[in-house]
């Protein structure tokens, strides 16, 4: 039972920080709950902890000014590193508002966490000061300033090259799960495919196989070994994929965009006639054809984005059609009737 301003009242500082860490540290967090139970008393009651916490709210609001303003009641003998990195995080978020020079705030937020660090023996806060810095990407103004904050950049990279190292094990250890398959579908297993199967199996070998990363020829020439309908397949299945997670800004945005012909192509030659239609109607938006390199394509996004309006009022129309679109039912209609088109007996990659 959550407790009311009135019984929040009642309570000493001590208990009152108690009841707002209580609402801090649960799984749903309920952060107006905290705001409103802070600001029900006389704020001049509140000691520095309590001001602290209050200001982490405003900063959890997006309200910075604000924060600065409650941290600046906290007397200079009381603040400690958590008070520092508080200061720093308010500034973090002013960096980032347009009206505000994100260079200048940057550098207040710098000089907050080179003191925090430097007073704090606490891991834990040293290292949310060094992950501020990254999350805000202060990473160039602290190189350029290095000898202003010598403590704060000599533990900011190392705590970079110990992320990198965690990464690179990461990449290791994930190698060797990736191993080499065998799979053979005839057209009798193609024909007998039941009508609620899924085309994941038979997309598989051309996951593993068909390189989207590295430009169109290479992605041309991996597909060789596959039949074109093969193709189209997997680039459906890569559209459907992407365009239901993120739309088709992050379709033409990712890697994935290579594939935008052979998707369009692919759900013509499917039959897919509806879902071919709205797919081009957004293509025709970005002038009719769109390249296969992925900087021109996001290049491209940047420059349609300047009319954001008009722009995401079509992608958006284009998106919620193709998330009324349940199942495979099309694309397995397709494969049944084309066995042939879908054979495959070999070795492929595949985590």
């Amino acid at each position: 039972m959550k407790i009311t301003k009135e019984a929040f009242k009642t309570l000493s500082n001590n208990g009152r920080l108690e009841v707002i860490q209580n609402l801090d540290s649960l799984f749903d967090r309920d952060r107006d709950k905290i705001l409103e139970l802070l600001l029900s008393v006389d704020i001049n009651t509140l000691d520095s902890k309590l001001l602290e916490e209050l200001a982490k709210a405003y900063n959890n609001d997006g309200e910075p000014i604000k924060a600065i303003s409650v941290l600046e009641m906290v007397a200079e003998n009381e603040r400690d590193a958590i008070w520092y990195y508080r200061y720093a995080y308010s500034h973090s978020g002013l960096a980032n508002e347009f009206n505000y020079d994100f260079e200048t705030e940057a550098k207040h937020a710098l000089e907050k966490l080179e003191k925090a660090i430097k007073i704090s023996n606490d891991v834990e806060t040293i290292r949310w000061c060094l992950e501020l810095v990254d999350f805000r990407d202060f990473e160039e103004i602290l190189e350029k300033n290095k000898e202003k904050y010598p403590i704060l950049t000599e533990k900011y990279f190392e705590y970079i090259k110990q992320e990198n190292e965690k990464m690179e094990e990461t990449i290791e250890t994930a190698q060797p799960q990736k191993k080499l398959k065998y799979a053979k579908f005839t057209v009798e297993d193609i024909k007998s495919l039941e009508e609620n199967a899924s085309s994941d199996d038979i997309v598989e070998p051309m996951w593993g196989t068909i390189n989207i990363y590295d430009g169109y020829e290479k992605y041309l020439q991996s597909a060789k070994a596959f039949t074109l309908e093969q193709r189209y397949l997997l680039a459906i299945t890569w559209y459907f994929v992407e365009v239901n997670n993120g739309g088709h800004h992050q379709f033409f945005y990712n890697s994935t965009g290579i594939v935008w012909e052979d998707a369009l192509n692919g759900l013509k030659h499917f039959g897919m006639n509806e879902h071919a239609a709205n797919f081009q109607k957004v293509i025709d938006y970005c002038g009719g054809t769109i390249s296969f390199d992925r900087e021109e394509r996001n290049r491209m996004l940047e420059i349609l984005e300047e009319n954001e309006e008009e722009f995401y009022k079509v992608l958006d129309e284009a998106d919620d059609f193709v998330y009324e679109y349940e199942g495979e039912e099309n694309e397995l209609i397709y494969i049944k009737n084309h066995p042939e088109k879908f054979v495959f007996e070999g070795e492929y990659w595949a985590y």
